[in-house]
């Protein structure tokens, strides 16, 4: 953090499922800024796809789930940094529109998890996705995943204070 507030470089989501099973994905800050929460329940800044599930809602569709097909492995190792990288190469989410059949639109990894989160729908993976890559869960799946992850130092002493501003010594 500075001044000019903070930036995020990745966010740990993890999915688990009723076998006991978690799987990690860690996503760059631009992917998982639909997932960011605040102080309390609320995302913050909203994010678009709170507004999409809300248009969606008024116009009758429900978001019936979101699909995750195949995954990069890479995406379960750790912490990145910086664009590019690895990704899911195959994420759907299922659209049931009022009257009609369902129709089926292609997202990006982190907006379709957002978008599963503002309308509490399902996410689902096929099972040999989950054998291949999850893990079983322990109790406290945030520290499973993040005791070996490095975490920036904080700077100490005067120097935090002045960071980016020369420092001048006056005489009295």
């Amino acid at each position: 953090m500075s001044g000019r507030g903070f930036r995020i470089s990745s966010f740990l989501v993890v999915l688990a499922d009723d076998a006991g099973r978690a799987l990690p994905l860690w996503l760059t800050g631009p992917e998982g800024h639909g997932l960011f929460r605040g102080d309390g329940e609320r995302p913050h800044p909203e994010p678009a796809e709170a507004l999409t599930a809300d248009l969606l809602r008024a116009a009758g569709v429900t978001v019936a789930s979101v699909d995750i097909d195949e995954l990069d492995a890479a995406l379960t190792a750790g912490p990145r940094r910086g664009p590019g990288g690895p990704h899911a190469s195959s994420v759907r989410i299922v659209l049931t529109p009022a009257g009609a059949e369902p129709r089926e639109v292609t997202a990006r990894l982190g907006n379709a998890l957002a978008l599963a989160d503002a309308t509490a729908a399902p996410i689902r993976l096929p099972d040999e996705l989950m054998n291949a890559l999850a893990v079983p869960a322990e109790a406290d799946l945030v520290a499973q995943f993040t005791r070996d992850v490095p975490v920036p130092r904080r700077r100490r002493g005067l120097s935090r204070l002045f960071r980016g501003r020369p420092v001048r010594a006056t005489a009295h």
